[in-house]
């Protein structure tokens, strides 16, 4: 069946023009190319967005990190700041002298401390003794030295002696839409070394989220975890991806990028160690978000791919015309000869395969045409030499006759009507020769004949009358010699002798259209069928029919007829159709 179906396809494009092959060529090789370039594109894009998502997410991952330093330095530096001013130190060192003029200074400071500095959510102070110092932009929760004390990073906080940890303070956390992330060091005396209190700066997630450019609109899912294995941030969490995992995988690798597919969407999954704070940095980026990075360049690919689909259908167009339109030219100059007219094509050619295939056309034609004179001039001659045999046989014929009839009026002492009949013999033949011409008028044609029934009928007195119908448009038309003589000549002999009465001879010329019609007609015996049909077969009984007939059929072939019909008792009508011709047309 498969195979059937290819020989089908094959042979219908077999069938098709050049030029609708020449399109099926490079409609196919359009749609492959097209096909392998999409192909290649996508293997390439795909592997060049790979390449360039995992540096981009790298640098992005990065970026976060050196932003989430940034913060933390600048915290730090906050600290620094509270910790070695002189309203806090001396607060500190001295609790119960001038408490409440020095809180208020102290309260002040802390002010405008947190109004300079948005990233700060709110300050904690707390002495020795439990005493609390504050200020905050929003209130969150109410906390107390020995809410501190029982957390487990309190100790760490005092083994620092002054360093600072950074944690995830549930102190401070009451709902998940926002945590805080607490910046705590021990307060030092400055000229003892000795603590004197304890301080935390408090920092909102958002402040973070903000660093890192997290919105509600961004679907990128971030999880940072600090050393403690906290999280920090775990924002927009994807649900398919194992942060164990990935978390497991940078133990051993400082950072990885690699795209991670599931049934819905491909994401790019990076991971970063933060080796100065011992965070975790975790992204997820949904690929359908970086794709927005190759847009432009797909579709300037989209436009090149089109252009050239374009300039190559329009190439193919353009050169299938260019071939098959000097073909088509060539096949309607080719045409006539199937019509019998061999012609050379006079088209304008190029010096390519189109010019020598009609070079070699022309060259073929040219031949043809000489092949084709040739053998017209050889079956001239040839025609020629029968017509003279023919022409040979009549002339001794007509001759035998006429002196057989003049022969029979001296055997009947006759003179006179034999003398009149050797001189209309001699007028006869005069006319007849033609001064050599095979080719004469019908008016010179019907001369002859009267001249000849003339001499008949002094011969045969009684036996017949001759009546003529010559219409006049018929004289001046050429036509063989001796072409009617020996037509009333075989209706003398063979038609109205063998009846013995009173016959009639008609001899008629009619023109209809571009055919003459040469007719005798005769009152004779007549002849049935069978005597029709055996006139064919045996010539020698009548050879003025038949030699005529043969003449007839050299010289015009098959636009001529020539027609017998024949009623016993009654008479016989032969007729000779001929097309008019010049005697330029005739054997030369």
């Amino acid at each position: 069946m498969f195979r059937k179906l290819i020989s089908k396809i094959k042979g219908r494009i077999s069938s098709l023009k050049i030029r609708h092959k020449i399109l099926l060529f490079y409609f196919i090789l359009i749609v492959f190319s097209i096909g392998l370039s999409i192909l290649i594109y996508q293997q390439t894009s795909e592997h060049y967005m790979n390449q360039k998502m995992k540096e981009i997410a790298i640098q992005g991952i990065q970026s976060d990190s050196r932003s989430v330093e940034m913060l933390i330095d600048d915290i730090n530096n906050y600290s620094k700041m509270l910790i070695a001013n002189q309203n806090v130190q001396k607060i500190l060192q001295d609790e119960n002298e001038n408490k409440k003029v020095n809180y208020k200074e102290l309260d002040r400071f802390l002010s405008q401390f947190i109004n300079f500095n948005p990233k700060v959510s709110s300050i904690y102070i707390f002495s020795n003794s439990g005493t609390k110092y504050y200020t905050e932009k929003q209130t969150v929760k109410s906390i107390q030295l020995e809410n501190i004390k029982k957390m487990p990073w309190y100790e760490e906080t005092i083994n620092k002696k002054g360093g600072y940890i950074i944690r995830v303070n549930d102190l401070l956390t009451e709902n998940e839409d926002d945590s805080f992330i607490s910046f705590i060091r021990v307060i030092n005396n400055i000229n003892k070394l000795e603590p004197i209190g304890l301080l935390m700066i408090n920092v909102s997630e958002s402040v973070i989220k903000d660093a890192l450019g997290l919105t509600k609109d961004n679907n990128t899912s971030v999880l940072i975890k600090n050393k403690y294995g906290q999280d920090v941030i775990n924002y927009n969490n994807s649900d398919f991806i194992d942060e164990d995992e990935l978390l497991y995988d940078l133990n051993s690798v400082n950072s990885f990028s690699y795209p991670l597919k599931n049934k819905k969407n491909i994401v790019m999954v990076t991971g970063l160690n933060n080796n100065i704070y011992g965070w975790k940095f975790l992204k997820v980026i949904p690929f359908e978000n970086s794709s927005m990075y190759l847009q432009t360049f797909n579709f300037g690919l989209l436009g090149i791919i089109l252009v050239n689909v374009i300039l190559v259908a329009l190439g193919s167009i353009f050169i299938s015309k260019l071939i098959t339109d000097p073909i088509h030219s060539l096949i309607n100059s080719m045409k006539d000869v199937e019509k019998g007219e061999f012609q050379l094509v006079c088209i304008n050619t190029n010096n390519d395969e189109i010019g020598m295939l009609k070079n070699v056309y022309n060259y073929m034609i040219n031949e043809i045409q000489l092949l084709i004179k040739k053998i017209i001039h050889e079956q001239k001659i040839k025609r020629k030499a029968e017509f003279g045999i023919i022409m040979e046989q009549i002339k001794p014929h007509f001759l035998y006759n006429t002196l057989d009839s003049i022969s029979s009026l001296i055997m009947l002492e006759r003179n006179e009507e034999a003398y009149n009949s050797l001189s209309a013999l001699g007028i006869f033949y005069r006319t007849s020769l033609s001064n050599g011409r095979d080719i004469i008028t019908i008016k010179e044609e019907v001369e002859t004949v009267k001249n000849y029934l003339y001499i008949q009928k002094i011969r045969y007195r009684d036996l017949f009358e001759v009546e003529y119908q010559i219409d006049e448009k018929t004289l001046d038309v050429k036509v063989p010699k001796l072409i009617l003589q020996p037509l009333v000549e075989n209706s003398i002999y063979h038609g109205l002798r063998p009846a013995g009465d009173n016959g009639k001879i008609i001899v008629k010329t009619e023109k209809l259209q571009e055919k003459i019609y040469l007719i005798v007609e005769d009152t004779g015996v007549g002849m049935d069928k069978e005597q029709l049909e055996s006139l064919d077969k045996d010539n020698n009984k009548r050879i003025g029919i038949h030699a005529t007939k043969e003449r007839i059929r050299i010289l015009f072939g098959d636009n001529s007829k020539f027609n017998i019909s024949s009623i016993k008792n009654e008479g016989t009508k032969v007729t000779i159709e001929i097309p008019i011709q010049q005697e330029d047309d005739y054997i030369e």
